[in-house]
């Protein structure tokens, strides 16, 4: 198996105020996750915490099927950005596997997270982003 991206399924915690130093993993499929926290000062060190973090998620990551463990290995794709905050870009897969893009607009409305989305098949890449940030910008007056 090719390597496993640094970072995947790997989260860094620290909350000073908590005294919580360490590495947090935690790998999701089918809707089952499985998660392990390795602190700092259990682990002997900042280093070790990261590397038995490390090596619990490899043999997560062992387990699952090969489609999975591939997609542990490939880069990110760039993430598109909108410059203006509530605004951003998703693409996302329906069970059948097809790929949805559009832009998002998201803000607080009475306490709570109100959305729309815009197409960029529907729209365009430059029109579903034009969208989202005027609606983002009325609603967040």
């Amino acid at each position: 198996m090719p390597e496993i991206r640094s970072n995947y399924g790997i989260s860094r915690i620290d909350q000073p105020e908590k005294k919580n130093h360490g590495y947090y993993v935690r790998i999701t499929h089918k809707g089952k996750t499985t998660q392990k926290y390795f602190p700092d000062k259990a682990s002997g060190g900042k280093t070790k915490a990261l590397k038995r973090a490390k090596e619990f998620r490899n043999g997560l990551v062992a387990k699952l099927p090969k489609a999975k463990q591939e997609a542990a290995t490939r880069k990110r794709r760039k993430v598109k950005k909108s410059g203006v905050v509530g605004v951003t870009h998703v693409i996302s897969k329906s069970p059948a596997g097809k790929s949805y893009e559009y832009w998002q607009a998201a803000w607080d409305e009475n306490g709570k997270r109100r959305t729309t989305k815009f197409s960029v098949a529907g729209h365009g890449n430059a029109k579903a982003l034009d969208l989202a940030i005027k609606a983002r910008k009325k609603a967040g007056k």
